[in-house]
């Protein structure tokens, strides 16, 4: 927790997919840790997503690299302040750039409603249209290359968790084998990606498969809202990363006097345990775990339970994959 670094690398130099975890706190903020927004760069796309977007998210983007001109699609897992109330500012300044392309937000009843009532109470005029589109979970959602699923989870409110899957992908392209043999970049670069052969003005001939490795698998990465039920996700199978929050440690959660409808460090490694999780980020941190140590209780209780590859997010964490 104490060592791991930022992302700090230039945009056009990702390849994979990229999160980024611009506010890892649950219910109100910290010194250290925002309230709860995760972004997702997709691989080779100069768009992003945005999951969720509590109060002061837009901070944090000013800490990345991530511009607003460039963000595609906001998803919403539910309607607490805590995932929600930056919303209307990462709006009206996205405004205030002036950018004009549509953006689609995707979310649980009342969505639309909420942001809706604030532009026309505060007459704001935006120069690019929102999309929404209302999800009561089992939707399938297509992209050019990937899939997010909507499901049905369990709290307080109304809450949907979603799980990214990216379509199958061609082989890693060697570049460096193409640059040697002199072949011109641009379209003919593309040509061979896409796997198909090539035949220069010069009158060589190229196979694609010399280019490219193996087809490779796309990743998929759950990422949960609010739930007090990890099992909900145990459905799906092959999954790559597992995002969950992880509000309190077991032993907290059974010593509060009212309990509310959260998950625990170790009822989250279970789940991903079973369901074969490769790797697990634990998020929505409570902000009684406001140091180190605290930190390392719920690395502890995780570890107990699962043997993957295990992280306590913080904000400013990425993660390329």
């Amino acid at each position: 927790y104490g060592t791991l670094q930022p992302f700090g690398t230039d945009w056009e130099s990702i390849v994979g997919v990229k999160l980024t975890f611009l506010g890892t706190s649950a219910g109100a903020p910290t010194r250290k840790r925002n309230v709860s927004a995760l972004s997702l760069v997709p691989e080779n796309s100069k768009g992003w997503l945005l999951f969720d977007c509590g109060e002061a998210t837009q901070h944090r983007l000013m800490q990345s690299s991530l511009s607003l001109y460039r963000l595609q699609s906001i998803f919403i897992t539910h309607l607490h302040g805590d995932h929600i109330y930056g919303i209307f500012g990462l709006l009206a300044s996205r405004g205030m750039m002036d950018a004009r392309t549509p953006l689609k937000i995707y979310g649980p009843a009342g969505l639309q409603e909420m942001i809706e009532s604030v532009r026309r109470y505060s007459r704001l005029e935006l120069p690019f249209e929102l999309k929404y589109r209302i999800l009561e979970g089992g939707e399938r959602i297509e992209f050019d290359t990937f899939t997010i699923e909507s499901i049905k989870l369990s709290h307080s409110i109304e809450t949907l968790g979603y799980v990214y899957t990216e379509r199958a992908k061609p082989g890693r392209f060697d570049i460096e084998r193409a640059s040697r043999e002199k072949i011109p970049r641009g379209p003919l670069y593309g040509a061979l990606q896409r796997g198909e052969d090539i035949v220069l003005p010069d009158g060589r001939e190229f196979r694609a498969s010399d280019f490219t490795g193996a087809p490779r698998e796309g990743k998929r990465i759950v990422i949960g809202g609010d739930n007090d039920s990890p099992e909900l996700f145990e459905a799906f199978e092959d999954v790559d990363l597992m995002i969950h929050e992880a509000t309190y440690t077991q032993k907290d959660f059974d010593s509060l006097p009212k309990k509310f409808l959260h998950s625990t460090a170790r009822r989250v490694a279970m789940s991903a345990r079973r369901m074969g999780a490769k790797s697990l980020i634990l998020t929505h941190i409570s902000p009684r775990y406001d140091s180190e140590e605290r930190v390392r209780e719920l690395i502890r209780e995780a570890e107990a339970h699962y043997d993957g590859e295990l992280k306590v997010a913080y904000d400013l964490m990425s993660v390329e994959m």
